[in-house]
């Protein structure tokens, strides 16, 4: 392993950067079929999983997928098996992986999140899971179907909420939507709930119609857009969150940069902009080796020039 790879997300120490983005790798069954499994696995720094709910849930009418120049836009709507099922089912082949692995965790009110994340601490007896990624995208009941992640106050009470049930049992990730006026409000929001760091950004809000049926193409009408064409919006509000939340500056919160990203350019680019780690979606749709490339890349860059991907985080803020 390159000693210049290894970065610490609070207590979590992973062995490279790169991380599965959540949505895009389901929750053990997609690199299970891989051919390449074991050098997508020895690329990895954590795995990610798809969304999981206190109960099953079927997600939104079909279709649900459409490319779009550069990139695709989904409405699978959180489909997913239920916290019992994915313990019985797919914990046991993620631990194989010997690698941490992070739950997406999504819920439709505050208490609802707390449970959820109870039910896992408690369903979690062999200490399998490292950390909880909270999905504040998804729409809150209470509020008729406004998503918690635009509005700071029930960002904190949700971060607050997971805190309190699981204290330091697994390390909190706030994944934040970047469809809000200034995400930094959100981040902040996050912060003082107590989360261990900040994952961003979670997909655009965007549609696309059929101009021949003269409607929507998707079921659900309406999606989130991800791929390339996000990135320079990913990569801005890393940059924005590092540099006006203090505890991002000073890496006490770290932050892990998600949107289009496609080879090891990108990486860096949200390196620079201020994130300790990356996740990868989209790309790897098209291209099942994306992570062993990213990874080799990494690598090559980092031997040639003697840095470490620590020293790199926030580089672009000290160059201005």
């Amino acid at each position: 392993m390159n000693k210049s790879l290894p970065v610490k997300i609070k207590n979590l120490v992973l062995k490279t950067p790169l991380l599965t983005s959540s949505g895009t790798s389901g929750s053990r069954d997609e690199i299970n079929l891989l051919q390449n499994r074991d050098r997508i696995l020895a690329s990895l720094g954590a795995f990610v999983t798809k969304g999981v709910s206190l109960n099953k849930s079927l997600g939104n009418k079909e279709p649900r997928i459409v490319e779009v120049r550069s990139g695709i836009l989904n409405s699978i709507g959180l489909q997913n098996k239920g916290v019992k099922v994915f313990f019985e089912e797919d914990v046991p082949e993620l631990q194989k992986y010997e690698i941490p692995i992070i739950v997406n965790i999504s819920a439709g009110s505050v208490s609802e999140f707390g449970q959820l994340s109870e039910r896992i601490k408690d369903l979690d007896k062999n200490n399998a899971i490292s950390g909880l990624e909270i999905n504040v995208s998804c729409p809150n009941i209470k509020k008729g179907g406004a998503a918690f992640g635009a509005d700071p106050l029930l960002v904190e009470q949700v971060v607050r909420e997971v805190k309190s049930r699981v204290q330091d049992s697994f390390c909190i990730i706030t994944k934040l939507s970047p469809n809000v006026t200034d995400i930094t409000q959100i981040g902040k929001a996050a912060v003082n709930g107590g989360t261990d760091a900040l994952s961003m950004i979670n997909t655009l809000r965007g549609m696309a119609i059929d101009t021949d049926k003269r409607k929507p193409i998707l079921g659900n009408q309406i999606g989130g857009l991800s791929g390339p064409c996000i990135k320079p919006v990913g990569v801005y509000m890393v940059y924005e969150c590092f540099r006006k939340i203090p505890e991002c500056r000073n890496r006490s919160v770290p932050i892990i940069g998600i949107g289009g990203i496609s080879n090891y350019y990108d990486v860096l680019e949200y390196i620079f902009a201020g994130a300790t780690a990356t996740g990868i979606g989209t790309q790897w749709f098209i291209n099942t080796a994306v992570f062993e490339e990213i990874y080799k890349d990494l690598n090559d860059y980092l031997n040639k020039t003697h840095e470490t991907i620590e020293n790199l985080v926030g580089k672009a803020h000290e160059n201005i």
